[in-house]
């Protein structure tokens, strides 16, 4: 009896020395655990959902499904050049062609409604698609300064996704920065050419609806009058051919 008491002992003794060994390792690991816990990784934005609508024009399918692939390359591109923190772009977008719609395209919310016949006479104009996906996601509140709404529009089309376009030079005594698209574009690219991140913060300052051309003054230290009297004196105002 003595030795089995014994022998139990020592196992007891073991037992309890493992045990010890293990709380110990746990209490010395907990902060690892602790910590990773509370940084967790955020989690990856939904897959794009891209849905096309050819119903009106059937013949436009192939279009429509080209215009579908440009959508998901070039989304996370341009979410990347107007990203803001706190800012997620739309993970949908809906892309309907229209029978008898007047004009090129234009863009709703999340959808990009186009003019089938305008596809049908310019079967290359893919930009278009692009210009209109950048108002997807810009995303901003109705009211924003329109020559930078349609300039930004256009500056991603003609100096991202399309830079050889040949693009006209500025007449300053028949244009302004105001007029939106391909001149305000120029304007544009000039501007970030000169003042790198601009285009983002501006881009911020619209998204929160507190844009004002004062902005730019704080920025680079001039009006915007100023800067664009500045820039139809470049080269970069003379156009790109």
């Amino acid at each position: 009896m003595f030795r089995f008491h014994s022998f139990s002992f020592r196992n007891r003794r073991g037992h309890w020395m493992r045990l010890s060994l293990l709380l110990l390792a746990g209490l010395l690991l907990a902060p690892a655990f602790a910590y990773a816990n509370d940084n967790p990784q955020e989690p990856a934005l939904p897959e794009l959902k891209v849905i096309v609508d050819t119903s009106e024009v059937p013949e436009l399918k192939e279009w429509g499904d080209n215009a579908s692939k440009l959508i998901r390359e070039w989304h996370p591109k341009i979410a990347e050049m107007l990203q803001q923190e706190g800012f997620t772009p739309p993970q949908e977008i809906r892309v309907v062609f229209k029978k008898d719609m007047e004009g090129v395209a234009h863009t709703i919310g999340n959808q990009i409604v186009i003019a089938g016949n305008w596809v049908k006479q310019h079967p290359e104009d893919n930009g278009m698609v692009i210009h209109e996906l950048v108002h997807a996601i810009q995303a901003y509140p109705r009211g924003g300064p329109f020559w930078l709404v349609e300039g930004i529009a256009d500056y991603i089309r003609f100096y991202q996704y399309e830079p050889k376009t040949r693009l006209r030079g500025i007449d300053p005594e028949r244009q302004s920065y105001r007029d939106g698209y391909r001149t305000s574009a120029q304007f544009v690219a000039w501007l970030e050419k000169t003042h790198p991140g601009i285009v983002q913060k501006i881009n911020e300052a619209i998204r929160k609806n507190e844009y004002q051309n004062v902005m730019i003054r704080e920025t680079t230290g001039k009006s915007v009058e100023q800067l664009w009297g500045e820039f139809v004196t470049t080269e970069d105002a003379r156009g790109r051919r």
